[in-house]
């Protein structure tokens, strides 16, 4: 998945985390990243922001727009995306306070 491969929501994802059996655009991407990092681990909602992993998939702009965190820093997370500006991306750094808010939520498959 290279930057700025065109990526929409004509692109879908079969998901094996079990909470959607699959998704476009955005969340297809995410899907597919979910899915290679961890096959058929189940996945599971949660609203802790200060228990975000690499790997975590986030609802974001107001339950618009899915990310999924590379990296986490103290007050951000660095994310790749599908469906941003039509294509993929990778390394946009989200402040942590710009996370919670209506709709948004953590997507996550690491155990309780």
């Amino acid at each position: 998945f290279p930057e700025g491969m065109s990526w929409t929501n004509d692109n879908f994802v079969t998901w094996q985390g079990g909470i959607y059996s699959g998704g476009t655009g955005c969340a297809a991407f995410a899907f597919a990243l979910s899915d290679a990092a961890f096959g058929s681990a189940p996945a599971r909602i949660h609203e802790n922001y200060e228990n975000i992993r690499v790997g975590d998939i986030l609802r974001i702009n107001n339950d618009t727009h899915s990310v999924i965190v590379l990296e986490v820093k103290e007050s951000s997370v660095v994310v790749a995306e599908g469906n941003y500006n039509r294509s993929i991306h990778w390394g946009r750094e989200i402040a942590k306070s710009k996370l919670p808010g209506e709709g948004n939520y953590i997507t996550t498959r690491y155990p309780d």
